[in-house]
């Protein structure tokens, strides 16, 4: 089992799952798969109990998730252990959306099955181990001894359904939400990039042009070294760029009035200096 292919495809499952296709998580689970959900009385074994508590839940519930972290340990040469983190925001019919940490955990197994032409291996879904996540308290060590409501306001855009791939240099994998990105920074002599988000700076594999081509249309190369986020741009000056967080970000003077042109044709709400 290749580890890139049962991360993506782990990430593939959840999305789906919260866009209410329920299609790639059924078709991945084993006849014998254990359920553990986050609540203490949410335990199901046996792909078809599976099948049959998802067939009479009925709710009008949507979801978006955030930014995705994961990570992954082979504890056997046909096992493998995928983590996943990640905010999920639920909307309610009423209009209104709260917002959880989550943590998911997939159990994958290499299962050996016969067919026509011979032996074939497959992966499939032995556990799913799902929990939520209290938010962090400095006055908590171990236990969460201090507890907190969560509210949140945060604004959800079309934009904010785009999302990147990328492995970070420890080999743990990230979707990042498009408005979370600020801008992307290549290392020099390297096939390394510095993502720069809202909440942090990842050091991951790959090149600014391989970016581009992955994912059109979400970020303008403003400079040899930098794709920035047009969301997070602030101002336009001359010769830089300014971005939400207060970063200045040079623009060459072969394509300051290029630059500049497109963010006045866009009416991205910047503002243009001289």
């Amino acid at each position: 089992m290749k580890t890139d292919d049962l991360i993506y495809r782990s990430i593939f499952i959840i999305t789906e799952y919260y866009k209410n296709n329920l299609e790639p998580f059924f078709e991945s689970l084993s006849e014998d798969v254990l359920w553990v959900g986050p609540s203490g009385h949410q335990l199901l074994q046996g792909k078809e109990n599976l099948i049959r508590a998802w067939a009479a839940e009925k709710h009008a519930l949507t979801f978006t998730m955030g930014d995705i972290k994961v990570l992954c340990i082979s504890p056997h040469s046909h096992v493998k252990e995928i983590f996943l983190r990640y905010p999920i925001y639920t909307h309610y019919p009423s209009g209104n959306t709260d917002m959880h940490g989550q943590r998911l955990q997939y159990t994958w197994r290499e299962k050996r099955i016969k067919t026509g032409a011979g032996w074939e291996s497959r992966p499939e879904i032995v556990m799913l181990h799902i929990s939520n996540a209290w938010k962090y308290d400095s006055r908590d060590s171990i236990y969460p001894v201090h507890y907190e409501s969560l509210s949140v306001q945060e604004p959800l855009s079309p934009h904010s359904m785009q999302s990147i791939l990328v492995k970070a240099s420890d080999m743990s994998v990230h979707r990042i939400i498009a408005d979370h990105v600020l801008y992307i920074e290549t290392i020099k002599r390297s096939a390394r990039l510095l993502v720069h988000t809202r909440d942090e700076t990842l050091t991951v594999s790959g090149t600014l042009p391989g970016l581009e081509t992955a994912y059109p249309g979400l970020f303008l190369r403003v400079h040899a070294s930098y794709l920035v986020n047009p969301v997070h741009v602030q101002e336009i000056r001359r010769f830089s760029i300014t971005l939400s967080d207060g970063t200045q970000l040079p623009v060459p003077e072969k394509k300051y009035t290029k630059i500049k042109k497109i963010f006045l044709q866009e009416n991205l709400g910047v503002i243009p200096g001289l």
